[in-house]
Order: structure tokens, then C-alpha cells, then sequence
């Protein structure tokens, strides 16, 4: 009697439908139960666990986000300093090459 055999409860009340979402997702009748509810439910209801599930969509995005910018963050910062250091040395193979043009350029002038 799972949900792997193909079997789909049915629920002659809301009462037992309850019972079944209260013992939690344990139960392999969760889904059903809920169902059940859902299709019973009033708009008003259905607009609240509408707004709920959007509600926590956005949380869920948000802490997702979140951990995105964590990680390039820590990704960024790891790799900084070789940025840096890069930045660095072509500014000094740069100063280096003008030094040796300026360094010719005189020799050439005597």
C-alpha cells in the first residue's frame, strides 16, 4: 500500500484527510490528503496558501541569492591579490621598457 504500487487513497472527510496531514510527511498518504483539502478548500483558502507558497518562494530565493553572493565573494577575494599582483608587475615591465627607450634614446642623442 505505497505510492510505488499505484494505489491513490481516497478520503470520505476532511476530518480523516486531516488526520492523515497531521502524522506529516511520514505518512505515504500525505499528498493525497492534502489534495483532498485542497480541492475542498474555499478561495479565500486557496488565495492564503497561494500567497504563503509565493511568500516562501521569495524567502527561498533570497537565502539562495544570498549564498550566490557569498560565494563569489569568497571566490573573488581568494583570487584578489593575484589580481593585484598582476596589475603590478606589468605597471613595473611597463616603467621598465619607458626607462630603456628614455635609457637608448639618450645614447643615441650623445
Amino acid at each position: 500500500m505505497s505510492e510505488q504500487s499505484g494505489y491513490t487513497p481516497t478520503f470520505t472527510s476532511s476530518g480523516s484527510a486531516l488526520r492523515t496531514l497531521r502524522t506529516g510527511k511520514r505518512n505515504p498518504n500525505w499528498k493525497a490528503a492534502a489534495e483532498y483539502l485542497m480541492e475542498r478548500a474555499a478561495p479565500d483558502v486557496r488565495l492564503l496558501i497561494e500567497a504563503a507558497t509565493q511568500i516562501e518562494m521569495e524567502k527561498e530565493g533570497l537565502r539562495t541569492d544570498k549564498r550566490e553572493v557569498v560565494v563569489r565573494t569568497a571566490t573573488g577575494f581568494s583570487w584578489d591579490w593575484l589580481k593585484w599582483v598582476a596589475l603590478g608587475a606589468a605597471g613595473l615591465g611597463l616603467l621598465a621598457l619607458l626607462i630603456w627607450i628614455l635609457d637608448n634614446a639618450a645614447l643615441r642623442a650623445c
